[in-house]
């Protein structure tokens, strides 16, 4: 088990640990720690983030609310809308 916990202080999860917590693939986490929207500390080639972090994080992305997606109707079909 690679957590890092110092005591008291705060409790760390590697890419791996939040990509099974969250259920969710291992390049959204990344992408997420590269854009900035999950903090992050990096020591060797390990990525390591902070359980409050994470769990901040895991409620501004399931509040967000689905975009819109523009749809097309080709134009023979637009009588049956």
């Amino acid at each position: 088990m690679a957590t890092y916990d110092t005591g008291s202080g705060p409790r760390w999860l590697t890419v791996n640990q939040i990509r099974k917590q969250q259920r969710i693939c291992r390049e959204t986490v990344v992408a997420a720690m590269l854009n900035g929207e999950l903090p992050y500390e990096q020591r060797g080639r390990i990525r390591y983030a902070r359980v409050t972090d994470v769990e901040a994080w895991e409620e501004r992305r399931l509040q967000k609310p689905p975009t819109a997606r523009p749809v097309y109707i080709h134009p023979d079909l637009l009588e049956f809308v």
